[in-house]
């Protein structure tokens, strides 16, 4: 009976001991702000950018220590802020586009005087 307890007692140390890898949430989170700046988030999104940065800085601090959990939640929070940071991208250069695009057709108003 002694040694059925001990097997499950260390089946269950032996579970609670495994981590799960952060490469692939580290990759997709590297990945969301490249493509967070490819979209120029740099000029639409900058504290959200940075804030996807940090949080991925305080992720790879935190894989180096060891502290695997804490450091998934910092991908999650860094891959959340650099898909908001692409978005706030997308809708600034669309402003942006629309803009200039009524510039354009007010100065073509004026050229055709209307």
């Amino acid at each position: 009976m002694r040694r059925i307890v001990a097997v499950i007692a260390l089946g269950a140390a032996a579970v609670g001991c495994s981590t799960v890898d952060p490469g692939p949430k580290l990759k997709a989170a590297t990945s969301a702000i490249d493509a967070a700046k490819a979209a120029g988030a740099a000029n639409y999104a900058g504290d959200t950018l940075a804030k996807a940065e940090k949080y991925l800085a305080s992720a790879q601090s935190l894989i180096k220590s060891g502290d695997i959990d804490q450091a998934m939640r910092q991908l999650n929070l860094a891959s959340a802020a650099a898909d908001d940071a692409k978005m706030q991208a997308t809708e600034g250069a669309n402003v942006a586009k629309v803009k200039e695009l009524d510039a354009q057709i007010a100065d073509l108003k004026t050229k055709l005087g209307k």
